[in-house]
């Protein structure tokens, strides 16, 4: 019996720790905006570019879809005195990072950011493996869910235009969101084992600055680091011109089923053969696994004043800084140019839903 009690004693504090790991990914996400949001606009510029030289057609479409987004301020500011397909442009590249900026409000979807599979290190202790297989294989959060949903509604011609306009954001920015291999994994180790949040909890020193940074802003931010449009429209020329359509042969895939799945499981792929694989040192949180509330107190306190809960952290290795930052400009482009063919495809499967409404109404009308 006391077996048994330490056993449910120990899984007990596992999910509770896991609960509050969960809400310090939440803290931690909630405030890199100036950090994550380059690299989706810079996904959504290039998108946009795909979109205007395939389907021209659509750039005034888009522009009245989101003039019904549910919350316009943010793209009014963000259009300034812009006009005509500028304007549309720039409110679409704005889309891309709302469903950041609303974390902590009423459009607020916590748990669509991610799905996350579990990678289990060779020294990951029994509680890790424990952990880990809790999951039963499945990820955690609802991004591959949350984008079902999303891209359905985007091309649903019963959508109302406030959905859409809602719709569309979410879908800019989820694609996003799972080309990125730590938005797709969790790390359970020696070091973490209760997994290392998304790579939130495990710090390395940031090749750009003075600071440590955690593993996963390191992924997220990789070299974009600015939200200034000039420099977001050069880096969008810059990987269009390094990985243009023709250097993804899996974009040539269409209708495939479960698509969202595979294209996460893809960025899993790299956060097991690569961003873990290739055996980067960090340094975890000293109070990760002793005093979770402080944990996310010092994540909220870097996140929105930018000191490091960690003074120092382990170089990262050249060869590892310069192939993460081809694997991550890679795998932008690529969102970008799916984001574009999902739009393309939505316009004209709601264009095909409104002809056959009106052939149904004019057989209707002649009974």
């Amino acid at each position: 019996m006391s077996h048994l009690r330490l056993l449910n004693k120990t899984i007990g504090r596992i999910i509770y720790r896991l609960v509050i790991l969960a809400f310090a990914l939440l803290a931690f996400a909630t405030g890199v905006h100036a950090w994550d949001h380059p690299s989706h606009m810079t996904t959504a510029a290039i998108a946009f570019a795909e979109i205007e030289r395939a389907r021209p057609d659509l750039i005034e479409k888009i522009g009245l879809v989101l003039l019904k987004h549910p919350e316009p301020p943010p793209f009014w500011v963000a259009v300034e005195d812009a006009k005509g397909k500028e304007r549309v442009r720039r409110m679409f590249i704005e889309a891309a990072r709302w469903s950041d900026d609303v974390k902590w409000t009423m459009y607020d979807r916590p748990t669509w950011h991610s799905a996350r599979w579990a990678i289990v290190a060779k020294d990951a202790p029994p509680e890790a493996k424990a952990a880990a297989e809790a999951r039963k294989g499945k990820p955690a959060g609802h991004a591959i869910e949350a984008l079902v949903l999303n891209s359905a509604m985007l091309a649903s011609a019963e959508t109302s235009p406030t959905e859409r306009a809602s719709a569309l954001s979410w879908v800019l920015h989820l694609v996003g969101d799972i080309h990125q291999p730590l938005h797709v994994s969790d790390y359970f180790s020696k070091n973490f084992p209760l997994g290392n949040a998304a790579g939130t909890l495990a710090y390395v020193a940031d090749p750009l600055g003075k600071s440590t940074i955690p593993l996963h802003m390191l992924w997220d931010s990789n070299t974009l680091r600015s939200t200034k449009l000039e420099e977001i429209d050069r880096n969008a020329k810059e990987f269009v011109k390094k990985y243009p359509r023709s250097s993804f042969p899996e974009l040539a895939v269409k209708g495939e089923p479960d698509v969202f799945r595979k294209w996460a499981r893809e960025s899993y792929n790299v956060a097991v053969d690569f961003a873990y694989g290739y055996g980067i040192e960090t340094v975890a949180d000293p109070d990760k696994d002793q005093d979770p509330d402080k944990v996310v107190k010092k994540m909220v306190k870097f996140a929105l004043e930018g000191i490091s809960p960690v003074k120092e952290a382990p170089k990262v290795p050249a060869e590892y800084w310069e192939k993460l930052q081809s694997v991550a400009h890679r795998r932008i482009t690529l969102a970008g140019y799916r984001i574009a063919d999902l739009i393309i495809s939505a316009a004209d499967q709601i264009a095909s839903e409104r002809a056959l409404a009106g052939k149904v109404l004019d057989t209707i009308d002649q009974h």
